[in-house]
């Protein structure tokens, strides 16, 4: 894996754009776009060379577009970031080493064109050896001829690390890669048998997953693939570090572990993040289910942040238009988004693309300028947020994240799990009902972080691959977390038992690590902690049930609810029938909570403000620091040795009015700010008021 205490991060807080990926823009448009991309205020650019571009036959490479983009970057003074497109294989790869993706059926998935991979050969096998050797022998051609340029700042691994779709791959490399990660997990073979209710004679005799009707099977052999996306990763960044020990090698995700389908489109960010110098984002802004487009921005930063170590990452994908002749949306809804990364902790941005696309299913799409290079309304737009990133590059790029008090676990078996169980099993594995974020884990996942955002409180992410962090924090949520295993269930003990308080939702440890349901549920330790059995549980798109929340009153909640027989735990709320539906269990010094609901779930399905103030209660009652209530506004904190600063976001339809408690310095509007003078947050827009501490 990388070697981290190397790292070193830009000094500057990073502005660029993705600009060349073979065939356009076209050459005789390079030089202006380049001089209007540094006018604009940006100093970096992205390119996207393509394998297949640069090696259309073997061994024989072609570099003459680079070559004049880079000797164009140094006359004009911007930055190049050579992300590699090892993607789009070449011809021989698959008529020459057999380099096919094999699916589920046993069939071929040819290579073709695929929106960003428009040169075609998306996407050979990557667990073929000759694909590696070629790959990295590519890798090697390209690092030594650009490594000594002096405009080259960053090396990027890999567009959007996944693997997808859910069958690949079956081919036979693939399917010995499987059998050794099986192996090296197991151990023996009636070890495996016994965890998971199996024969098999020998683990060369185990099939890879045809369907997703056995659950146990079809969960290993995703999480094998997100080892997989991880290990090509890994692979291309040593290859890059043995030519160019110098310079770090980057990479970012297409949709983080917390949105993406993680069945069809697996990645394990956790795991992705180990292989390179620093990590990333896109930031998908275009198609956000309403109500969580004003809050996915934040949740993306702050998942990335969480993951990122030291918290240093950057969105390395922002889009500024849509595609296929779509209303554009607002400009202001841009800004919104960028000023969220920033707010999050990002240290850059990088846009996804300069000129809106002129090619096949990505025709018209995400440009900061239109395909003529033409300026819009976004344009003009992001020229001011360059600006004033710009002019207060030392202050953003130095501003650390408040610490929060709260934190959400995300856990990706729990994810798993929950994607398969929702699955057609006999037919394309789509899902079997549709929520606001698709399935029950992501859409109370991404509904509990909604609610912390409602509630104007912030929350960080931890992953259940470091769950030991937890003891950080005063409150931890629990989203769904239908799989606890041994190891979780003592960290998850020993954190209340030492004072920490837990709230988990109905669900929590259901089942056991090899996917089998618990005989009593809550499973295993989990049972003590909360001091309660579940009863009954429905999960169905008719389910309703009222659950009576104190002087909150009756408030609804669908789709999936579950009763309890409290043990040593007490009854909190009941739904309407009498039945507990919240239960609270001391335990050691601590206590833990189980709601027989997902209350984020419930309030995306049905919003009701009510939601966020019961977790309002939660918090305060584990002593989380509350911030003061600010309707309809949306407030996140940075610090400086030397200052304060507040982000003031309006996500309404309407302008509201703030005041800051001491004077300070709005960067927006490059004015002083004063308690005794409300400043005036236009709808969709942000201010950024500056508080100097006293000396």
């Amino acid at each position: 894996m990388y070697d981290h205490a190397s790292v070193k991060y830009p000094a500057e807080f990073v502005l660029g754009t993705q600009y060349y990926r073979q065939p356009t823009p076209l050459s005789g448009e390079w030089q202006d776009d380049i001089k209007n991309i540094r006018d604009m205020g940006m100093r970096y650019i992205q390119l996207r060379p393509h394998w297949r571009w640069h090696e259309r036959k073997e061994g024989v490479y072609q570099w003459d577009d680079i070559d004049a983009i880079f000797n164009l970057a140094s006359k004009i003074g911007v930055k190049v970031i050579f992300k590699f497109m090892l993607e789009c294989g070449p011809d021989y790869l698959f008529r020459k080493y057999n380099a096919y993706r094999v699916g589920l059926k046993g069939e071929n998935i040819w290579p073709f064109t695929l929106g960003a991979f428009y040169p075609g050969g998306w996407i050979p096998c990557f667990d073929n050896p000759h694909v590696i050797e070629r790959m990295k022998l590519f890798i090697a051609q390209a690092v030594n001829r650009y490594k000594n340029e002096s405009s080259l700042a960053l090396w990027h691994a890999w567009n959007e690390p996944r693997s997808r779709p859910m069958g690949e791959c079956t081919c036979r490399h693939s399917h010995q890669s499987y059998i050794a990660w099986l192996r090296a997990k197991f151990g023996d073979i009636e070890a495996l048998n016994a965890k998971f209710g199996q024969c098999w004679a020998d683990f060369d005799d185990i099939d890879v997953p045809r369907n997703t009707a056995g659950f146990f099977d079809m969960h290993l052999w995703r999480q094998w693939a997100a080892t997989r996306v991880a290990w090509r990763v890994n692979e291309v960044a040593q290859a890059i570090r043995q030519h160019d020990p110098s310079r770090d090698v980057i990479a970012h995700v297409g949709m983080p572990s917390p949105l993406q389908d993680v069945l069809a489109d697996t990645s394990d960010d956790w795991l992705t993040r180990k292989t390179v110098a620093f990590y990333g984002s896109s930031y998908e802004i275009r198609y956000t289910p309403k109500p969580l487009d004003k809050s996915w921005p934040f949740l993306i930063a702050d998942w990335t942040r969480a993951i990122s170590g030291d918290g240093y990452f950057w969105i390395n994908e922002l889009y500024p238009s849509r595609a296929a002749w779509q209303p554009e949306l607002p400009p202001e809804e841009i800004a919104y988004w960028a000023w969220a990364a920033v707010a999050g902790g990002a240290k850059g941005i990088i846009l996804w693309q300069y000129r809106k696309e002129r090619v096949g299913s990505e025709t018209n799409e995400a440009g900061l300028v239109e395909i003529d290079g033409g300026e819009n309304p976004t344009t003009a737009e992001m020229r001011t947020f360059f600006g004033i990133v710009n002019d207060n590059q030392k202050l953003l790029r130095d501003a650390k994240t408040t610490p929060a008090h709260a934190a959400i676990v995300y856990d990706f078996n729990s994810d798993l799990i929950s994607r398969i169980e929702e699955s057609n099993h006999f037919g394309n594995q789509e899902l079997i009902r549709k929520l606001p974020a698709g399935y029950t884990y992501k859409t109370a996942l991404q509904g509990a972080y909604h609610l912390f955002w409602q509630a104007g409180v912030a929350v960080d992410f931890v992953s259940s691959h470091e769950l030991e962090r937890i003891t950080e924090y005063k409150l931890v949520y629990l989203p769904y977390m239908v799989m606890v295993d041994e190891s979780q269930a003592r960290i998850l003990a020993d954190y209340v038992r030492a004072g920490g308080r837990l709230v988990a939702e109905g669900a929590a440890a259901m089942r056991s690590e090899n996917t089998w349901v618990s005989p009593t549920r809550p499973g295993g330790l989990m049972a003590d902690v909360f001091g309660v059995k579940e009863l009954d549980r429905v999960v169905d798109e008719k389910e309703a049930k009222i659950v009576t929340l104190g002087e909150l009153g009756d408030l609804e909640s669908r789709f999936m609810n579950s009763t309890f027989a409290p043990k040593t735990a007490g009854v909190c709320a009941t739904f309407s029938g009498g039945a507990a539906a919240v239960c609270a269990n001391s335990f050691g010094l601590g206590s833990a909570t189980i709601t027989g609901f997902s209350a984020g779930l419930a309030n995306l399905l049905k919003p009701d403000d009510r939601w966020a103030k019961w977790l309002l209660q939660m918090l305060s009652a584990a002593k989380v620091p509350l911030p003061p209530q600010t309707p309809g506004l949306y407030i996140r904190r940075m610090f400086t040795e030397n200052a304060t600063l507040a982000f003031v976001f309006n996500p309404t339809a309407g302008a509201l009015r703030w005041s800051p408690d001491d004077d300070g310095f709005d960067l927006i509007s490059k004015s002083t700010v004063r308690p005794d003078e409300p400043l005036e947050i236009a709808p969709s827009r942000c201010r950024i008021v500056v508080v100097k501490k006293n000396a």
